[in-house]
């Protein structure tokens, strides 16, 4: 198990999280206190984090500790700069016990926590990037193709058959069949397989 620190220049935050956590605490008064822990759980706040010079703050990672930051106001561009820091766990500083305790947990456990508001963002924004990205790549692949070939493409791409295609774009079979021979030579695919497989590389 890792001891756990508390370091904050509001000793009413250090006293309620002393209470919250289930844990044992030990209290850091100083940063040349600070700079001797190492393999250990240390939980700040963010006006102390912002008073660290960046090389300071990087000796702390690097002498294995798990950060965790509490914050005010918590919000998804500060959880997003201090997890590219390096920092393991994001919540607010009057977050409940229950939350405390989860986090000190998961730290232990080698995981990252966030709250999971913030959390669902970060995975919201993710998917969105994800399917950007898809977007991009998709609009690349079909650049070769016709107005009509690109139609016929995406309604292939999100799995219709050559019939429902037929009735989506009020064309025959045989022109959806043509259409699709013409994809497929363009894309240097065979058939519908090869065609999926160029979307999820």
């Amino acid at each position: 198990m890792k001891s756990i620190f508390l370091f904050s220049d509001d000793l009413l935050l250090i006293g309620r999280w002393s209470k919250l956590i289930n844990e044992t605490t030990l209290m850091i008064d100083n940063l040349k206190d600070l700079n001797r822990v190492s393999d250990s759980i240390i939980i700040i706040n963010t006006s102390i984090i912002k008073s660290l010079s960046e090389d300071k703050f990087q000796n702390i990672i690097e002498n294995q500790n798990d950060i965790m930051v509490l914050d005010n106001t918590p919000n998804l561009l500060s959880a997003k700069k201090f997890l590219n820091k390096g920092v393991k766990a994001y919540g607010n500083t009057l977050m409940t016990s229950s939350y405390l305790n989860s986090c000190v947990e998961a730290l232990q456990n080698n995981y990252i926590w966030l709250l999971p508001d913030i959390s669902t963002k970060l995975m919201s924004e993710m998917i969105n990037s994800q399917k950007n990205n898809d977007s991009e790549k998709t609009k690349s692949l079909f650049d070769i193709l016709t107005t009509k070939e690109t139609q016929i493409a995406v309604l292939l791409k999100e799995g219709y058959t050559n019939n429902k295609i037929s009735q989506e774009l009020n064309i025959s079979i045989n022109t959806v069949k043509t259409h699709i021979k013409h994809i497929y030579e363009k894309l240097d695919v065979k058939d519908r397989l090869s065609f999926a497989s160029l979307f999820t590389n």
